[in-house]
């Protein structure tokens, strides 16, 4: 049995191990001039993500071991358990192949492996599988994975059927079937561990990893516990520091809970009650605008129309995004939160009545809506924003004519601008001012928009998404200026993320820089700002400029106010970034902090002590969420703010 038992596992082993290799040379080199190449590097990521695998192979034993403990002596290397063991052998390569291209097709959009994304994209198979046979060749794919796996297992075949010894008794087999599981059951123990990461070089870890622990540990690990996991500090020293934060020029705490940075704020004079239209654009960093000279194959000037409205608004950009997701953006816009470990507020239970953007204006007899080009049961939106005074608008609620292009994702931005406009002006026919915020979606892989719209064919990159999307802005401006409404509006240009996670840190705060543009002729006067600002301050500094009184609940600010203190969050799921100056802070489990000075890892953290304290400050307290953003529901037939 023992040379039997070699027989049948060793060319799983040995196949698994060559292609898990032949996947991570492939990622290794094309991430050539983002890795650390050093020889020590180089032989802790191929080691450590070898030991991964094998690890992982123990898991992949147990069903063969299973079949070899419940198959009777008299069958075993019979004709039944070679063509039966085939199949089993085949339904492992074609679940390797499967694996690794799936590895490589996400590292392509995320430079990472599977993580939360992969977790949450099991949701929404509907949009994810949508998404990939838009973007890539799946025929040809798993053709070449069913043609190759045919190979491989036809490749295994003289080895593990060759002659055996004498087949063990039945006791034999359950020990070996338990020491199976036993030994499964510590590498699943393993794979909820928190992942090793063997260098500061962000790419050197994640290509140390494999998928399948990656993916099982994110699969666990989606909500952690800040207080469990991350650093903590009195409540106490939270609240001075927050408040030494917070202070601004004219605003006043008022906020006597513990955790409470509730603050009145108040300007003089009267309010300007605009309309106001807030627009979250997909991906859109700000890499990609004109200024920063950005070439792709010989395409340059990708963002005209934005370029110019920063030029002909107030513009921020040194914007800097809190994560690199969509509800990661919404989240910062709407409630002006900092990011937390796990899932964005948007996915969470118990956000509902959540004091944000929306009731404010609602305060002020406003219509609130949320416009979205796709389905927005994705990601919860709809039920975000539904749960929070808003109307939802998706596709759902766009007729057949309205819609001239859809992908997986969406109708085209040209579609959605259309319908905000539509929905401006029944709100206008109502006598009623309104808040839309818009979501679009176009700058979104697979890339695809209505033809002969730019110069860039579709489905040849993110260049040509971001053009387009630029396109599409371009075209809104030309429309509402024809609206009634125009002059009496304000428009709010800010990216969701950025398009990337590119860098070597833990976090990249360059790959997170957003453009941030207020745009509205005759009463914002055109001026760039070059301080630093995080996208939760996007509405702060917005009602500043509207003069609006209000309590803020929250932690963004009013930019454009003397007391402002310029910092920004960046995050990516575990990893909580906090920067100011030249310094930032790293938090994450299990109470590990990490501190760079100039993107340069600080060995004595002891000098930096304000800066963690600052850190630790805003995310410990911001965990409070549910009960500092909570609101009541005003009673049916309330009609207080009209």
């Amino acid at each position: 049995m023992r040379k039997s038992i070699v027989r049948r596992f060793v060319p799983l082993l040995v196949m698994y191990l060559l292609i898990e290799t032949i996947e991570r040379v492939y990622v290794y080199f094309s991430e050539w001039d983002h890795i650390d190449r050093s020889f020590l590097s180089f032989f802790e990521v191929f080691s450590v993500g070898t030991i991964t695998n094998i690890l992982e192979m123990v898991l992949l034993f147990v069903p063969v071991a299973l079949y070899l403990f419940l198959l009777p002596r008299k069958y075993h290397a019979g004709r039944f358990d070679r063509i039966f063991y085939s199949v089993i052998v085949f339904v492992y390569m074609v679940s390797f192949l499967f694996e690794e291209v799936a590895e490589v097709l996400f590292w392509d959009e995320f430079a990472a492996r599977f993580n939360f994304i992969a977790v949450d994209y099991l949701v929404y198979t509907q949009e994810v599988i949508g998404n990939i046979n838009q973007s890539y060749p799946m025929v040809a794919i798993f053709s070449g994975i069913a043609i190759s796996a045919l190979i491989l297992t036809y490749a295994t075949q003289k080895w593990t059927f060759a002659r055996e010894s004498e087949v063990s008794v039945w006791w034999m087999r359950l020990a070996h079937f338990g020491g199976s599981l036993v030994a499964a059951a510590v590498c699943v123990l393993m794979f909820q561990m928190t992942p090793l990461n063997v260098s500061q070089n962000r790419y050197n870890s994640e290509l140390a990893k494999d998928g399948v622990s990656s993916f099982v540990y994110a699969f666990f690990h989606n909500e952690l516990d800040y207080h469990q996991f991350y650093p903590v500090q009195s409540n106490a020293l939270c609240k001075e520091v927050i408040h030494r934060q917070l202070t601004e020029s004219n605003v006043a705490f008022i906020g006597d809970g513990e955790n409470d940075v509730s603050r009145k704020v108040t300007h003089v004079g009267e309010e300007n009650l605009k309309h106001v239209m807030i627009v979250v654009m997909e991906s859109m960093g700000y890499e990609f605008f004109d200024e920063t000279g950005y070439e792709w194959r010989g395409h340059s000037g990708l963002t005209p129309h934005l370029s110019a409205l920063s030029k002909e608004g107030l513009f921020f950009p040194n914007t800097y995004a809190t994560g690199t997701r969509t509800v990661r953006g919404l989240e910062a816009v709407t409630l002006s939160e900092p990011p937390l470990p796990g899932l964005s507020i948007v996915r969470r239970d118990g956000n509902k009545d959540l004091y944000n953007v929306g009731t404010v204006f609602a305060e002020r007899g406003y219509e609130c809506k949320f416009v979205y080009g796709g389905y927005g049961y994705f990601d919860n939106m709809n039920g975000f924003y539904a749960d929070n005074g808003f109307e939802d608008i998706d596709r759902t609620a766009m007729s057949k004519e309205e819609i001239t292009f859809a992908n997986v994702w969406g109708v085209c931005d040209e579609d959605l601008f259309k319908k905000a406009i539509s929905e401006a002006n029944k709100s206008v026919q109502a006598n009623r001012k309104f808040l839309q915020v818009i979501m679009t979606t176009s700058n979104h892989r697979p890339f695809t928009y209505p033809e002969g719209k730019i110069d860039i064919p579709v489905k040849t990159g993110r260049a040509g998404g971001v053009k387009y999307a630029d396109y599409a802005v371009g075209q809104f401006i030309a429309e509402v200026k024809k609206q009634s409404w125009f002059k009496d509006t304000v428009f709010v240009f800010i990216a969701d993320h950025g398009a990337g996670t590119a860098g070597k840190l833990e976090l990249n705060p360059e790959s997170h820089q957003i453009p941030f543009i207020i745009y509205a002729p005759g009463f914002i006067k055109p001026k760039r700002v070059e301080k630093r600002i995080s996208q939760i301050d996007a509405v702060p500094t917005l009602l500043g400029l509207l003069n609006i009184s209000y309590v803020n609940k929250a932690y963004g600010n009013d930019a454009l106010d003397d007391g402002y203190v310029s910092r920004y969050f960046v995050s990516n799921y575990q990893r909580l970034g906090y920067v100011r100056d030249d310094v930032m802070v790293v938090l994450k489990p299990v109470k590990e902090v990490s501190v760079y000075k100039n993107s340069e890892l600080v060995d004595d953290t002891e000098l930096y002590v304000d800066y963690i304290e600052e850190a630790v400050a805003y995310y410990q307290m911001a965990t409070g969420w549910r009960e500092q953003l909570s609101i009541e529901k005003p009673k049916a037939g309330d009609d207080a703010g009209k």
